[in-house]
């Protein structure tokens, strides 16, 4: 839904515990961000898209990004795209007649349409479209919820107690220990899910980077480490982390970050671990395999079987 609240706009999805909510606005978020593998980014008919600049977000009525550069096919394009959860959707808003769609370049959708989908613009021509459901980084159900808690973690602390205080405490460590085994669970099967998508090397290399960029930095940090494997990390020079710093310079955030994570610093704090340890992954798994083994939680089994 336009006009201002794009909040309204849902899917819902059955997740690994059970069914979630995915908004059109963090779908949004996702291409504001870069928060995608956007080296395989294609439309449906197998031309490659390349962002050359997102857009500016809109949030009034039109389309979600305006003035947008996307080389398509390698034919440069510069104009709107418009952003929905699934492609059918256009037809349902009836774009092709509204006059403020009419410079829409690339229409971005998360699930992959029909085969025999076609978006139509307001001359009549067809739209290109892209499904970012198989680049995104996590499972929907992971981005979901880590909106969730960016949100709770935004709400004013004066409801946060007020909602509290109708509470037992009982019932409140109830909720918590649910709510965390839930988390848990969640991040050791998205953790399997990337060993493997990726090998285990490369996903520790990926997690380790996107750590290092914590919550402002994460989507670059991923970035780097999809375009630098570990074995280019070996020996890496300073100037080529500044070479790093300038690849992704329209995406680094320094508003909120402090001093001591910023991107130069964590990059070469990374440069100097690798250079310590190449093999680290290795390392970890030596030093984990020593261990003594734990009893495992039913919870623990489950999360590593699913």
């Amino acid at each position: 839904m336009k006009g201002g609240s794009p909040n309204y706009a849902v899917a819902e999805v059955q997740g690994l515990y059970g069914p979630f909510t995915f908004y059109e606005r963090l779908l949004q978020q996702i291409w504001d961000r870069g928060d995608f593998d956007r080296e395989r980014l294609v439309t449906m008919d197998g031309r490659a898209v390349v962002i050359e600049h997102r857009g500016k977000w809109n949030g009034l009525g039109g389309p979600d990004f305006r003035q947008a550069r996307i080389r398509i096919g390698g034919v440069v394009r510069t104009g709107d795209v418009e952003l929905h959860l699934h492609a059918e959707d256009w037809a349902a808003h009836r774009h092709a007649q509204d006059p403020a769609y009419r410079n829409v370049v690339l229409h971005v959708v998360l699930f992959p349409p029909s085969a025999t989908h076609r978006t139509i613009g307001h001359d009549g021509a067809a739209i290109p479209v892209g499904s970012l459901l198989t680049l995104l980084r996590h499972d929907l159900e992971e981005y979901a919820s880590d909106e969730a808690v960016a949100h709770l973690s935004n709400r004013g602390g004066d409801r946060l107690r007020e909602e509290l205080r109708r509470l037992d405490t009982t019932e409140i460590a109830r909720r918590l220990r649910e709510g965390a085994m839930r988390r848990w669970q969640r991040k050791a099967h998205y953790a399997k899910v990337r060993v493997e998508r990726l090998g285990y090397a490369a996903a520790c290399h990926q997690t380790a980077l996107e750590v290092l960029g914590y919550r402002f930095n994460r989507v670059p940090m991923l970035n780097l480490a999809a375009r630098h494997p570990l074995t280019a990390w070996h020996g890496i020079s300073a100037d080529m982390i500044e070479a790093m710093l300038l690849d992704e310079r329209a995406n680094w955030a320094r508003c909120g970050v402090r001093p001591a994570n910023h991107p130069r610093r964590r990059l070469r704090q990374y440069a100097a671990w690798t250079a310590a340890q190449p093999d680290w992954p290795d390392v970890l798994t030596q030093l984990g395999s020593a261990w003594r083994q734990p009893g495992l939680a039913e919870s623990t089994r489950v999360a590593r079987q699913s």
